[in-house]
This record gives C-alpha cells, sequence and structure tokens, in this order.
C-alpha cells in the first residue's frame, strides 16, 4: 500500500458485502412487489425450483430462514397457490416442499427481473473479474460455515446432507 492510499479496516470487505446484497434487495424490492412477492419468498420459490420437492427444514436452511419464518412465509406461498406441501411417503412426519405450476409460472416472470437486475449490477465487470470474485467468495464461504459439506452444498446449491 502507498502513502496515498488510505487504511482499509479488515471488515471494509464485509461492509460492502452488506450494502451490495443490502441495494439489490432494495431495488429487486420493488421488482418484486409488481408481482406480489417478497425477497423471503422470492428465495423460497427460487430455492424449491432449484432444488425440486425437498423438505421444509432443507428450505429453511438453503434460506437462512428460521423455521417459524418459514412457515408463516410458506401458508402464505401455500394460499396463493405457489407452493404445495407433501407428506414424504418414507417419513409422515417430514412435511415436504414443492412447486406448483402457479408457482414455476412466478419464479419463470420473477427471475427474468432479477436477472435483468444482476446484468444491470455486473455492468462493466469483466468474466474474469467475476471469476476471481467468485474464487474468492467460494473461499470465504468455507471459511465461515464450519461444516465442510454443508459449505459445498451451499456452493454447488444442491441437496447434500450435513450436519
Amino acid at each position: 500500500m502507498t502513502k496515498s492510499e488510505p487504511d482499509v479496516p479488515p471488515e471494509y470487505f464485509f461492509y460492502l458485502q452488506y450494502h451490495v446484497v443490502k441495494q439489490r434487495e432494495l431495488e429487486l424490492s420493488k421488482v418484486l412487489d409488481g408481482m406480489s412477492l417478497t425477497i423471503p419468498k422470492w428465495r423460497i420459490l427460487s430455492t424449491l425450483n432449484r432444488l425440486g420437492r425437498v423438505a421444509m427444514g432443507v428450505v429453511a436452511d438453503f434460506c437462512a430462514i428460521d423455521r417459524t419464518t418459514l412457515t408463516r412465509i410458506m401458508d402464505q406461498l401455500v394460499a396463493v397457490g405457489y407452493v404445495e406441501r407433501c407428506a414424504d411417503p418414507r417419513d409422515r412426519r417430514q412435511t415436504m416442499l414443492d412447486l406448483t405450476e402457479s408457482g414455476k409460472a412466478a419464479f419463470d416472470v420473477a427471475v427474468a427481473s432479477v436477472v435483468g437486475f444482476n446484468r444491470k449490477a455486473l455492468a462493466g465487470v469483466t468474466a474474469s473479474e467475476l471469476e476471481g470474485l467468485e474464487r474468492l467468495l467460494c473461499k470465504v464461504v468455507r471459511n465461515v460455515i464450519s461444516d465442510p459439506v454443508w459449505a459445498e452444498s451451499i456452493l454447488s446449491f444442491d441437496k447434500a446432507e450435513h450436519a
């Protein structure tokens, strides 16, 4: 670092990350509101679209949302016909969640807006810069999630079992 450069505190990386996520959520909220979706509802639809029929606990983990809040949001998504609850034939105590056809349609409409916003956010970022940032964030995820299997599940966005 040269004398003319300011000292950057070690938390600056996470400060910037927070503001990117917060601003993205504020902008996406405006778009999603027109579809009667919220950021948490969008995350749930996106997770179910990616993972398919899955246990409620898995959705809670991937969306980083507590189960009580997830139950409340799921009630809303079921009421509008976007998600259905199903019993797991192997374990009737387990509640499974799945997108309905209406939920898939809502996801398809919403994802177009999300992709458009993401393109705007990444304008001027080269493929090489993006790859470098992704590698950096993958390292950070592996550093902050103590369970390596769960870290890899997050990074690959799959249903691998975790502790």
